[in-house]
């Protein structure tokens, strides 16, 4: 495995993801962005996650040589992304389930990461 790419890929991943949490969930904190203005904003603002998200696919596929394990670390790397983000800004606790759905995000790029297939 290309060490460099993976983390590019992941790092590529979580930027991305983090630009679709801002663009999904401000609305919450600032209902103004509810209106349609304020959603072609967030359309607006949203538009480089795409390139962040073909950007990380390119360099987690060099990296795996296997599109299921670059949408598995993605999912992952939502999860962990969304987590960090919901818990910091929107001050939501984590849950017992909330926790035990995170170590499975963490398994899930751990078994990417070290299971060889080939």
């Amino acid at each position: 495995m290309n060490w460099k790419l993976f983390w590019y890929g992941c790092s590529w991943f979580a930027i991305a993801q983090s630009i679709t949490w801002f663009t999904s969930n401000m609305q919450i904190l600032y209902p103004w962005l509810k209106t349609p203005k304020g959603i072609g904003l967030m359309v607006i603002a949203s538009m480089p996650a795409t390139v962040f998200y073909v950007i990380g696919t390119r360099d987690l596929y060099e990296a795996t040589s296997a599109l299921w394990s670059v949408r598995l670390l993605g999912f992952s790397m939502g999860v962990l992304t969304f987590t960090v983000w919901t818990y910091f800004i929107l001050k939501e606790g984590i849950t017992m389930k909330t926790a035990i759905s995170l170590l499975l995000s963490v398994a899930i790029v751990l078994i990417q990461v070290f299971w060889k297939t080939k």
